[in-house]
């Protein structure tokens, strides 16, 4: 079986990979130019979203088990009749 903090360190060192993916990338497309340079781009922009999601995810399970109501990404909504 898996602990969280084992799973937080998958997801961190995923972190580190997207992050030498990113320099790898931006450096590439400093040559680039018109529609190859708009797809080095693009693809720059998905690997940020990425690289965001698995840093907050890793986030989230290293502190799962400390003070649970700072993390959470969603918050139930509340309806109230007027």
């Amino acid at each position: 079986m898996t602990s969280l903090k084992e799973l937080a360190k998958t997801y961190r060192e995923d972190e580190q990979r997207l992050t030498r993916q990113i320099d790898a990338l931006r450096e590439d497309s400093k040559g680039l130019t018109g529609a190859k340079k708009h797809t080095a781009n693009r693809n720059l922009c998905c690997l940020y979203e990425m690289r965001r999601d698995v840093r907050n995810i890793a986030e989230i399970l290293e502190n799962y088990y400390e003070n649970k109501s700072q993390n959470r990404i969603y918050h139930k909504k509340t309806y109230q009749n007027f």
